[in-house]
């Protein structure tokens, strides 16, 4: 299962805890409507997060094949997959927060 999110703690996350939140829930290769619901953020925060993310370098996009048995929503074409940078990257923003919860 998916380690525990940022989005399960009850205040307000910034946006870098948005971001990490993205990474951990594309671990693998995600849909958008898993990565919306898992890590609790609306369309429009995903768009802004996505266009970040990959021109970064810390989650790729690739398009799933027409022909595949697995698309059963027309509407979902694409899937999203955190890369090894961003996996490192999210490991590191985790390791921050926690550092600086313990000192709080």
């Amino acid at each position: 299962m998916i380690r525990q999110l940022f989005a399960e703690i009850e205040e307000r996350r910034d946006k870098v805890q948005v971001l990490a939140d993205i990474i951990k829930v594309t671990n693998r290769p995600t849909k958008i409507t898993k990565i919306l619901r898992v890590a609790n953020i609306q369309y429009n925060t995903f768009q802004e997060c996505i266009d970040k993310l990959t021109k970064a370098g810390l989650l790729q996009i690739t398009p799933i094949e027409k022909g595949s048995s697995s698309i059963r929503d027309k509407r979902t074409l694409y899937v999203f997959e955190a890369t090894d940078m961003g996996l490192k990257w999210c490991k590191m923003v985790e390791e921050v927060y926690n550092s600086l919860e313990d000192k709080i």
